[in-house]
């Protein structure tokens, strides 16, 4: 029985999650991968269309390199957290969801990768909550791969402003 066991955690640690984050990552935006084995300037960026919000707007964005580096995975959320050492707590939601993405486990202010297939870039729709909860910038966690692992967390946007009507 033990053996099995091990036979298939060995199976899920090769495998990764190429299906989409596990809800572990939510607040932590960092993957259950061993640990990444990338150094120097975070090649991943965020784009996006607008860099203030009031109740209710819509902000479009992408997940890109200008390198045009290719990826496998992501968590992309929306929240208050300013430095990759923070705890995030995703606001508002995603939506106009395409075929090339799914709404994360946390609820519906993440998105992640449906497949493992790589990627250039990801675009994404996301609609502000009914309340200004201040500040925001759209952050993201980027899989280039899983063994060796390489991954990237702490891409973020410009600062989201809350405008105060």
């Amino acid at each position: 029985m033990l053996f099995i066991a091990v036979i298939c955690g060995t199976c899920m640690v090769i495998s990764g999650f190429p299906t989409g984050a596990p809800d572990l990552a939510c607040k932590e935006m960092v993957p259950f991968h061993p640990k990444t084995t990338v150094t120097g300037d975070n090649p991943f960026m965020l784009k996006i269309s607008s860099d203030q919000y009031q109740p209710g707007d819509t902000i479009t964005g992408e997940l890109y390199s200008a390198q045009n580096l290719t990826f496998r995975g992501f968590l992309i959320e929306v929240g208050t957290a300013s430095t990759a050492s923070e705890k995030e707590e995703g606001v508002g939601e995603f939506i106009n969801i395409d075929s090339s993405i799914q709404r994360h486990a946390c609820g519906k202010a993440g998105v992640t990768h449906i497949s493992k297939e790589d990627k250039q870039r990801v675009s994404f729709t996301w609609k502000a909550p009914d309340t200004t909860v201040g500040d925001l910038s759209v952050r993201a966690t980027v899989v280039q791969k899983y063994f060796p692992s390489q991954y990237w967390t702490g891409s973020f946007s410009t600062r989201i402003k809350a405008v105060r009507s």
